[in-house]
């Protein structure tokens, strides 16, 4: 996962992309116990191309190439052994979830990471039943921040689906 990492931050570096931020059960895992995913959801900013009207991954493909990565399975390119899914960072709460995600560093590595409470908001808005699962899993953190989540929900209209959910799941809305 530490070359993952390193591969992100070089992404960030060259300007490939403007941003990311790790999102879904990894990005869970770095704020409580590490949740099972089969790949690496990472969200980013892309550097539109000039004089392109449209946002395209190309960039990051041809450039991951360039460093040796050009394998793909299922769920993602293989970066370092692991499956990693590039998602362009829809406007509004995903965009607002790279552009608050925290910095995590360890023994000289480096990863942005959406906070649990982004994390939990977009689970809201995805509905499956892994989801239900890691809204659960999130909300019942110690560090999880119900005033933040709370703020979050009322930016992006989403009180009224947390509070369907929050009865239907027996959790304290």
């Amino acid at each position: 996962m530490q070359a993952v990492c390193d591969v992100l931050e070089e992404l960030l570096k060259s300007g490939v992309v403007a941003s990311y931020a790790i999102g879904g059960a990894t990005a869970a895992g770095f704020h409580g116990e590490p949740l099972a995913t089969r790949d690496i959801d990472v969200f980013v900013f892309l550097n539109p191309q000039p004089g392109s009207i449209l946002l395209s991954l190309d960039p990051v493909f041809r450039e991951l190439g360039r460093m040796g990565f050009d394998e793909f399975d299922e769920e993602g390119i293989l970066i370092h052994g692991f499956p990693v899914q590039f998602l362009a960072a829809a406007p509004g709460l995903e965009s607002e979830a790279i552009t608050e995600a925290g910095l995590f560093e360890w023994d000289g590595h480096r990863a942005r990471v959406m906070s649990a409470e982004h994390l939990a908001a977009i689970a809201l808005t995805v509905g499956r039943p892994k989801d239900r699962a890691r809204v659960v899993y999130l909300v019942s953190l110690p560090a999880f921040d119900r005033n933040r989540f709370g703020g979050i929900l009322e930016r992006h209209n989403l009180l009224a689906r947390w509070q369907s959910w929050a009865e239907a799941l027996g959790l304290s809305p």
